[in-house]
């Protein structure tokens, strides 16, 4: 081969995440590539170069931070309604720090909340459209006019709605309901980890029954048909995560739901799981593998002819089981 082509994958965080800035993403990206390699080597691949399936080069991760969007205005707040004193008071003071933290969770829902008008919405994609950008630029550097270059994206919590809304406003008038044609990138694969996506059918559903909850939302996004897949990963443990098979759209539109164990032991059984996503061996071991099909379909032209939708499909099977 004359070179090899790079896999981008987009991460958006969660609430919660305000002073992070991108590390949050680093556990997750180094285990991720970790099963990459591990899940590469497995399809014992001929036709590459074995410094080109290096994770470091086949992947090409970008982390939206968009936290300070919100952190701002939520610390404002706070001196607004007087909660001042000196920094180590503050950290003695209980009362406080629940207040704070309170604000923080319940913050970045309420600020992101309101649509495409909302000034704070705006904002939030403005940042996640900045890294997909960048992801974009490098594919066609890369690739030149060669088509569009295959993009993942993984989203927590929040961050899943926001990802989910993000691809939603710039595919509703492609050509392809996948093609994020501005960047020159399509959606391949789309990753929820511990989404509350479903809690959204609670909107203007006063008194709903079973079956006007599960057709009340409409119009999900969607992957590539040629061998993407739309994975839904949560912890049975996790308060804010949920199913999203039993939405009526979102099963035609063929999302997976797998039940996985976000956490260590001692937080896999708790409400705390909920962070666990970044560190799990497990949730890494799934997005790793997909991605190592994908990558060796667009970079070993023999794979791509014989094995690649076999193989594709196989992995969705075994998720599906996984409920």
């Amino acid at each position: 081969m004359a070179g090899s082509w790079t896999l981008n994958i987009l991460i958006v965080h969660g609430i919660g995440w305000g002073q992070e800035g991108t590390k949050y993403a680093h556990p997750l990206q180094r285990n991720i590539g970790a099963a990459f390699e591990r899940a590469l080597g497995r399809l014992r691949l001929r036709d590459i170069r074995r410094s080109d399936a290096d994770p470091r080069r086949a992947l090409r991760f970008a982390a939206v931070h968009w936290g300070p969007v919100t952190q701002a205005s939520q610390d404002a707040l706070l001196a607004l309604m007087g909660f001042r004193a000196f920094p180590l008071l503050r950290r003695l003071n209980l009362a406080y720090q629940a207040r704070r933290q309170m604000v923080g969770l319940l913050g970045d829902v309420i600020g992101y909340e309101g649509g495409p008008h909302n000034r704070v919405y705006q904002a939030i994609h403005r940042c996640v459209d900045k890294r997909a950008a960048a992801l974009g630029a490098a594919s066609a550097a890369e690739r030149g006019e060669d088509g569009l270059a295959p993009l993942t994206v993984i989203g927590h919590s929040l961050g899943s709605v926001i990802a989910s809304d993000y691809i939603w406003d710039h595919t509703r008038e492609a050509t392809e309901p996948y093609h994020l044609a501005e960047h020159r990138l399509a959606l391949k694969n789309l990753i929820l980890m511990g989404s509350p996506m479903a809690l959204y059918t609670l909107r203007n559903n006063p008194a709903a029954d079973r079956q006007t909850l599960a057709a009340s939302l409409d119009s999900p996004v969607q992957v590539d048909p040629d061998g993407g897949l739309w994975l839904n990963l949560y912890d049975p443990q996790d308060p804010i995560a949920f199913p999203l098979q039993p939405l009526e759209s979102y099963a035609r539109a063929g999302v997976i739901d797998c039940a996985i164990k976000a956490g260590n032991w001692l937080t896999t059984w708790n409400p705390a799981s909920h962070v666990g996503y970044w560190r799990s061996g497990e949730v890494a071991e799934i997005i790793g593998r997909k991605l190592a099909l994908d990558w060796a379909a667009l970079n070993s032209p023999a794979y791509a002819g014989e094995r690649y939708a076999r193989d594709v499909a196989a992995l969705r099977k075994e998720l599906a089981r996984w409920r």
